[in-house]
């Protein structure tokens, strides 16, 4: 088994580095393609010159594992531009030969990869850690489950970073995607929201009312629904206003432990 990983790792090494070394020797040029999409996606990644990136890629990985350095690093780097090449070859093109190379190059960085598992195993853990996170202020206890509560010294950073990915997208990429997007971040609001009200003595249902108001707007700015032009303009308004008073009771309010140790009444 030992010898066959040493040769297929040496075979997909010296495969991957010699041939992105060729292209950029001008030895090799980029596949034209014989089928219109082929022929249209690789010339927009020749124009764009993201095909010099993959093969600048695909060279230095080629050369990490000819040499056996980072190998589980440069295994997974080259992965998504072998399956690209695959969906090039198999999908668009529909050339046997081209099919054949790439369906090789595939499998050989798969069967390596299955070959280095071992050094995988933290990374296909269903729940993790990052460096100085805690079980309490983790991304699964913030943002993913309904269940549990969110203090106050929890709730603020993990609404900051919420709210920077918002305006991220809301100034920076813009556009439908960009709605659609935010559309999207209104489930980690909503369970950080419910965590935080939990832990002021509240019932989460109470964010039915902001996450129903966002809804219609994000409906409305995507053209989805239309209540007419009034309608239109005020229910996005009051929407962002209500979801921000949310955000500001959460920031504000005192949770069941603060208000027990001023010795205020506690809400059940």
């Amino acid at each position: 088994m030992k010898a066959l990983v040493l040769a297929g790792r040496l075979l997909f090494g010296a495969w991957m580095l010699l041939y992105g070394a060729a292209h950029f020797f001008a030895l090799v040029h980029a596949p034209t393609g014989h089928e219109p999409l082929a022929i249209q996606l690789m010339a927009a990644l020749v124009h764009s010159r993201l095909f010099d990136v993959a093969m600048a890629i695909q060279m230095v990985t080629g050369a990490l594992i000819l040499i056996g350095v980072l190998v589980p690093v440069a295994l997974c780097v080259v992965m998504p531009i072998s399956t690209c090449a695959l969906y090039w070859s198999v999908i668009l093109d529909h050339q046997p030969a081209g099919a054949v190379l790439a369906l090789v190059a595939f499998a050989l960085n798969g069967l390596l990869m299955l070959a280095y598992i071992d050094y995988y195993k933290g990374a296909l853990q269903r729940y993790a850690l990052a460096l100085g996170e805690s079980g309490r202020s983790s991304f699964d206890s913030m943002f993913v489950s309904p269940k549990g509560r969110a203090s106050r010294g929890q709730f603020v950073p993990a609404l900051i970073t919420l709210v920077a990915v918002i305006l991220f997208y809301a100034f920076l990429v813009t556009g439908r995607t960009a709605q659609w997007c935010l559309l999207m971040l209104l489930f980690p609001g909503v369970i950080l929201h419910a965590r935080r009200l939990h832990d002021m003595g509240h019932s989460a249902w109470l964010l039915a009312v902001p996450a129903v108001l966002m809804v219609a707007a994000f409906a409305i700015w995507l053209h989805i629904l239309s209540l007419g032009t009034q309608l239109d303009a005020a229910v996005p308004v009051v929407a962002l206003v209500v979801s921000a008073g949310f955000a500001l009771w959460g920031c504000i309010g005192r949770g069941q432990v603060e208000a027990n140790r001023f010795g205020a009444p506690v809400t059940v």
